[in-house]
């Protein structure tokens, strides 16, 4: 009774979300190191979110959709729990505007623009940036140097092992049949290495739901929500000379998963199953020579997409649509210093896509996509500033048309003392329609422009406390941006023919707040804890006589919140995390019908680490998400799981 009384007086009083802040460090290429982590403080970077293996291992997330959701500005429309579909938007800016980068490839799909958050598991994952507005490393590829947003993941594979002969293995149990295996490996040393890793997963799915449909509770169970995913890789790195080398990786995930559709009026007797397989063979090499850095990279993609229903209403009883979408990339990025004051970036890229489906006879949708960037750095004292002149130029080939858009981008950073930073940056971006957009059946429409945005930020972060036992850090920022020729999908002749327009405008008013603390109160005993919240105005603003004038976009909630607390005694500990959501909306129209009620969630997991030797140790964590029982939905019609369990084991030979 007493520790449940605890528990929830930490709930209710000072609950946080706890993700890593890392301090970076840019250091010369023959280092290969970008990002080093400040142990044991939660460091928070003027303009980025970084969180460590230790904080995905603490929350146990079932996918990057359910990490992102705890990042200030990132908002996630989810279509369910494990192994749904989700979707996000950073500081409004939808999903197609955020690139994702892994091991400083880009992980992408132009057949719908943006990947799916719920397919990227994360106990391959060591670190996880989230970049809102600018990028500055070499590595990374120039498309993400001139994206709205980055999202850039490190794995297991992309680091050098600690001893010769590195072994992880993870095994999750949980509810709705959930049933996790994980084994990873590297051997090596820092001249040459390589690695891989396997993972298992599956789950039936079927939850128990409540939810309440206008005036009446519904109760039922969630079908057609089970999966079956086989997700594996390996790399190699090979260091000839200082300075030099070499990195090869290859990826395969293959998926197989039931699709539930909302609660109310769906037939949950329908078998409809989507099956995903995805290859990617990826390479770079990086080297210097004099004051020149330089990165080369090159990376094919193909990932297939296979839909049936077997009770389809047309002659043949059943529809069987196949997706092919192939993807090469290939990129040079070039640095060197002038002097001491002054540095230059440049590169350049190329992706190539084809789409091949039974879906879309006449036509096969193919792309060129050419980025190029030059980035000057200037750094005097106590200032930094950067200046990037960014070019993308698109032909569709399958149209003879091109597009050509110069992209700008300017940030200021003035430290005014060691503890305290004011950054501030204005950048212009653009995305393309993506082939579903544009070829889609009857719905695509061949004349679509892409959606351009610009945006304006204006932060503070500074370092309160910094002492041997306490660490506190706060950042608070505003920014303004407005998004034109948005893409909708609209009814035109009737509410049964559809057609998509760019006739979208949408301006984002918001402001996000982290409190990060970290704190050795006593021998052996530490606390960590975060506070972030995030207002965002996001208001259509497309029609002066539209219903839907300045009303807030769909699916956009005005206020979100992250509270967690974890209290560490030794390698024991326990965690309480939140989330907490206002009311958002189904449709631009902010009437009562489309109203979708807030939330909120709390999770509590319970962990132990036992040290078998310097090399070999036990991780045991039992974790209890959304322990309350609450019974909510992102996406209206799709209620999330009520209270459910998972138990992890990790045996660590490291």
């Amino acid at each position: 009774m007493k520790f449940s009384f605890v528990a929830v007086i930490a709930v209710l009083l000072l609950p946080q979300f706890l993700f890593a802040q890392e301090e970076k460090k840019v250091q010369e290429l023959e280092e290969l190191e970008v990002v080093v982590t400040k142990l044991n403080r939660y460091y928070v970077d003027s303009t980025n979110v970084y969180i460590s293996r230790e904080e995905i291992e603490a929350m146990q997330p079932d996918d990057l959709g359910e990490i992102l959701k705890k990042v200030p500005g990132v908002n996630v429309k989810s279509y369910g729990g494990l192994g749904g579909l989700k979707t996000i938007s950073v500081r409004g800016l939808g999903g197609q505007h955020t690139n994702l980068i892994v091991d400083g490839f880009l992980h992408h799909q132009t057949q719908t623009g943006q990947v799916n958050m719920g397919a990227i598991q994360m106990d391959v994952i060591e670190k996880v940036q989230v970049q809102r507005g600018g990028t500055s490393e070499l590595l990374v590829p120039p498309s993400a140097q001139l994206a709205g947003n980055v999202i850039a993941l490190e794995t297991f594979l992309n680091t050098s092992p600690k001893i010769p002969l590195q072994q992880k293995l993870i095994s999750k149990f949980g509810s709705f049949g959930q049933i996790d295996q994980h084994y990873l490996l590297k051997i090596g040393n820092s001249k040459v290495y390589g690695g891989g890793y396997l993972k298992y997963r599956t789950a039936h799915g079927a939850y128990p739901y409540s939810i309440m449909n206008y005036q009446t509770v519904e109760k039922g169970i969630r079908k057609n929500n089970d999966f079956t995913d086989l997700n594996g890789g390996f790399n190699m790195r090979v260091h000839p000379v200082k300075n030099h080398q070499f990195n090869f990786f290859t990826t395969y995930l293959s998926s197989y998963q039931g699709i539930p559709g909302s609660i109310v009026f769906y037939n949950d007797l329908a078998k409809q199953k989507l099956s995903n397989q995805n290859l990617q063979i990826k390479g770079d090499y990086q080297g210097k020579v004099s004051i020149f850095n330089y990165r080369l990279h090159y990376a094919y993609t193909a990932d297939s997409l296979f839909y049936y229903d077997p009770d389809y209403l047309n002659a043949a009883g059943e529809l069987k649509a196949i997706y092919l979408n192939k993807m090469h990339d290939i990129g040079l990025n070039i640095s060197f210093k002038a002097g001491k004051l002054v540095t230059f970036n440049a590169g350049t890229q190329g992706l190539f896509s084809r789409l091949n489906s039974n879906q879309l006879t006449e036509i096969v949708p193919q792309r060129q996509h050419f980025f190029s960037y030059f980035k000057t750095y200037f750094h005097y004292k106590k200032w930094e500033v950067v200046g990037q002149i960014g070019h993308q130029h698109v032909t569709e080939l399958t149209q003879s048309k091109t597009h050509s858009k110069l992209n700008p981008f300017v940030e200021a950073k003035w430290s005014i003392t060691k503890q305290i930073t004011l950054v501030t940056y204005y950048r212009n971006s653009f995305r393309m329609p993506n082939f579903n957009e544009l070829y889609y059946s009857s719905v695509g429409n061949l004349n679509l422009k892409p959606e351009e945005a610009n945006q304006v930020s204006f932060g503070l972060s500074t370092t309160l406390l910094d002492r041997n036992r306490i660490y506190l850090g706060f950042q608070a920022n505003g920014y303004f941006q407005r998004i034109d020729n948005m893409i909708l999908t609209i009814p035109t002749k009737n509410l049964f023919v559809w057609s998509i327009q760019n006739i979208g405008k949408n301006q984002v008013t918001g402001a996000d707040l982290i409190a990060s603390l970290s704190w050795n109160f006593a021998k052996r005993w530490s606390l960590q804890t975060t506070i972030n919240y995030t207002y965002q105005q996001s208001l259509d603003i497309s029609d002066k006589n539209s219903p839907s004038y300045r009303n807030l976009v769909a699916y956009s909630p005005e206020h979100i919140s992250n509270m967690d607390l974890s209290i560490q005694y030794h390698k024991f500990g326990i965690r309480v995390s939140s989330f907490h959501s206002s009311h958002r909306f189904a449709l631009n129209e902010n009437i009562a019908a489309n109203r979708i009620a807030g939330f909120s969630s709390y999770d509590l997991s319970v962990f132990n680490r036992f040290e078998i030797d310097k090399n070999n140790a036990i991780r045991l964590q039992l974790t209890v998400k959304n322990f309350t029982n609450a019974w909510y939905a992102y996406v209206k019609n799709f209620v999330m799981p009520g209270r459910h369990f998972l138990f992890t084991f990790v045996y660590e030979f490291i």
